[in-house]
């Protein structure tokens, strides 16, 4: 008796969970996986250099739409575009984006990594990188200068520091495939 009251039990708890698992709506599945999309804005903008340095500003919008503007110093010191060129990722090159910024850790960095800012060592004349990015309503902006590096030995040039943000510009610019546009400016 004591058995088949627990079996009973253990029965009747199977078919609830069961049942609210086979009684959910279509339209309430459809509502959850279209909310676990991540809302992406990024401004990634590369500065010139003294010497060849592509600059560049990336901007890529919640839609997916793209835009990488290729800058130009004027003799006079004007910046002026010499390229612009449109598109639109794919929700899979979005989602690698969004993976590479929570793997960076992105939200939890300094504002500013440059001289005398969260820099073990500098070198100047380097190009500085800044990325502003939106994510799901967290948003900042960081600024970073290339010639902020590990300490290093007198004969080695060093890491970029930190290493895991230089990674990350890297990616993005992998992933959007920058380095054609970039080339053909040369």
């Amino acid at each position: 008796m004591f058995i088949s009251k627990i079996c009973l039990t253990l029965f009747v708890c199977l078919l609830a969970v069961c049942g609210n698992t086979i009684s959910q709506p279509e339209d309430q599945v459809l509502v959850t996986q279209q909310t676990k999309e991540s809302i992406l804005n990024l401004k990634m903008e590369r500065s010139h250099c003294f010497w060849e340095c592509p600059a560049y500003t990336l901007t890529i919008q919640p839609d997916g739409f793209f835009f990488f503007e290729d800058v130009k110093i004027r003799e006079k010191g004007d910046l002026i575009t010499k390229k612009r060129i449109e598109g639109k990722l794919s929700k899979e090159k979005i989602n690698q984006i969004v993976g590479e910024i929570n793997k960076t850790d992105f939200f939890n960095l300094k504002n500013s990594y440059s001289d005398g800012f969260n820099c073990p060592v500098f070198w100047k004349d380097s190009p500085d990188v800044n990325l502003s990015i939106s994510l799901d309503g967290k948003e900042k902006t960081v600024s970073h200068s290339l010639g902020c590096k590990e300490k290093v030995n007198i004969d080695e040039e060093g890491k970029i520091h930190p290493q895991k943000l230089y990674d990350l510009e890297n990616k993005i610019d992998e992933i959007v495939e920058t380095k054609r546009w970039i080339e053909e400016s040369k």
